[in-house]
């Protein structure tokens, strides 16, 4: 119940940040105050901007100079608004046959990311996030795959995608239906950061979870931050300074210890840290500032407290 309430709440924050959207420029207005009568405070509003989607996850504008805005629902639809707010008539890409089946109440499998490659102008290469139907390859019992797969736009339209461009990167199959992460960002460092929830259900235990916790499992990609290189190797490399390259433990992985981590953003500014929201599970929520190597503690921790997964 509280997983649900938690995902209720922050379908909400986004939607609202999305349909109501558009900060309008700060205006300078003389408030009275009981420090100053003078004092001057910025006032800021919203406006509505567009409407009309199901479930909005993320609002992605690349640096192409079109000033497009790209909004993924997570019914597998990627609709392009431009800066007037008018919303195209068509889809800049449609995975819905590539989903698994969305329960219509609350679901937290989907189109869940999105990320265009720094030279999207130059190359036309982006990447998204999804839940597929479970592949052959994994245990039968268990629930769906996780794929991050590249695309290309279509050539002789900029506003389209080439669904048949697709080629997928990684694949992370799933035991349960919750705790997928799936946002995804290009660092300033150029590589691709890529998020992965524990495997679902509660506490980090039950089917598909090691004991100790696939978040404390370095031999997993589950519980945790990814980083790829997906400029070299075929289909992507792990960049030599990742904690586990050349020892025990995958090379994909950048940081651990995660339960599901929801959001990520990179400040442009400063240090460009790396701040990811990791949801909690009955008593704490979590924002971690993340650095290479990181354990942020899950399934022993929840943000800074103790935790027993029994």
């Amino acid at each position: 119940m509280k997983n649900t309430v938690f995902f209720i709440i922050a379908a909400i924050v986004v939607a609202l940040g999305i349909y109501l959207i558009i900060i309008k420029r700060p205006s300078t207005s003389i408030i009275p105050s009981d420090r100053d009568n003078n004092e001057e405070t910025q006032r800021i509003g919203v406006e509505l901007l567009a409407g009309d989607f199901v479930a909005p996850i993320a609002f992605v504008s690349p640096e192409d100079g079109t000033g497009r805005m790209f909004l993924v629902d997570q019914i597998g639809l990627i609709r392009i608004v431009s800066k007037d707010g008018s919303v195209s008539s068509g889809n800049f890409l449609d995975l819905r046959e590539k989903l698994v089946s969305i329960r219509p109440t609350y679901d937290e499998r989907g189109l869940l990311g999105l990320a265009f490659h720094p030279g999207f102008k130059e190359n036309g290469r982006f990447f998204v996030y999804y839940s597929a139907p479970l592949r052959k390859e994994a245990p039968s019992e268990w629930n769906h795959t996780s794929i991050l797969s590249e695309f290309r736009v279509n050539e002789n339209n900029p506003d389209t995608a080439d669904l048949s461009s697709e080629k997928i990167i990684l694949q992370i199959d799933e035991p349960q239906t919750n705790h997928n992460g799936g946002h995804i960002a290009f660092g300033p460092d150029g590589y691709l950061y890529v998020t992965s929830g524990d495997g679902g259900q509660a506490n980090d235990v039950g089917v598909g979870h090691v004991e100790g916790g696939n978040g404390q499992n370095i031999n997993t990609l589950l519980g945790k931050i990814l980083r790829i290189d997906i400029d070299e190797g075929n289909p992507y490399s792990a960049p030599k300074d990742n904690p586990f390259v050349g020892k025990e433990g995958n090379d994909e992985i950048f940081a651990y210890g995660f339960r599901n981590p929801y959001h990520i953003s990179f400040d442009r500014e400063g240090d460009n840290n790396l701040f990811v929201a990791d949801v909690g599970q009955d008593l704490w929520e979590e924002v971690d500032i993340v650095e290479n190597g990181g354990n942020y503690g899950w399934n022993i921790k929840e943000g800074t407290h103790c935790f027993n997964p029994q």
